[in-house]
């Protein structure tokens, strides 16, 4: 969540755009598809944040904003192993987040507080202090470890921009990844109230996947021209 509400659908909009220009002038890159749905996954999540403080209903824009960081593991995993064309195996990724999802839709009570201050956005959900918070957590922290062992390990084997775009695509992901469940969840579970600064990340996100998009095709022109 951000400062104000016009701040948060102001990231939201410029994701959209940072997305939709990503689709319309690197058409060829390698990291096309993963970064840019990321990108506007992020911006529809900052809507939800929006329509949370701004509406007469935030309960429901709380439970959209905790299904969709919650397929962002899943997401990242997918897109990562697409990028290093691994073999993707759908049902194992998604099962989760897509039992989540269910889970959240059919409990009217699944969240029990959605608040909305000038620097503060509280949140409580039925997973808090619950076991099978904890089974979300090992799924969204288990996904986050996959992707950096994979990328890491990719790095490594590679050189010069291959090696950049690795690392780049890993803290983009991370970037995307880490604070939802730091911000949103664990801090509020333990009653510390947190700083409304998601968007803080979102942004930083939006500019990395610029500059590996950048990269990638700064790459592809040189090969061209030997």
């Amino acid at each position: 969540m951000c400062f104000t509400p016009a701040v948060s659908l102001s990231i939201a909009i410029f994701e959209a755009l940072v997305a939709t220009f990503i689709l319309l002038y690197f058409k060829k890159s390698t990291l096309h598809k993963s970064l840019v749905v990321f990108l506007y996954v992020l911006g529809f999540y900052q809507l939800t944040e929006f329509f949370l403080c701004t509406t007469s209903n935030p309960f429901l824009w709380a439970k959209l904003g905790f299904i969709t960081y919650s397929f962002l593991p899943a997401l990242g995993l997918y897109y990562a192993l697409d990028y290093l064309r691994k073999k993707i195996y759908l049902i194992p990724i998604f099962v989760i987040p897509v039992a989540t999802s269910i889970f959240v839709l059919i409990n009217s009570n699944f969240i029990s507080l959605a608040a909305c201050g000038s620097f503060f956005v509280t949140t409580r959900n039925m997973f808090m202090g619950h076991w099978i918070g904890a089974v979300y957590l090992v799924y969204y922290f288990g996904f986050i470890c996959l992707i950096a062992i994979f990328l890491i390990l990719h790095a490594i084997k590679k050189k010069g921009v291959k090696r950049q775009l690795d690392i780049i695509v890993l803290l983009a992901l991370v970037l995307s990844l880490f604070p939802p469940i730091i911000l949103i969840f664990i801090l509020p579970s333990l009653k510390i109230m947190f700083p409304s600064i998601y968007c803080e990340f979102a942004v930083l996100f939006a500019f990395a996947a610029l500059w590996g998009f950048y990269l990638d095709f700064k790459s592809q022109s040189q090969k061209k021209n030997k």
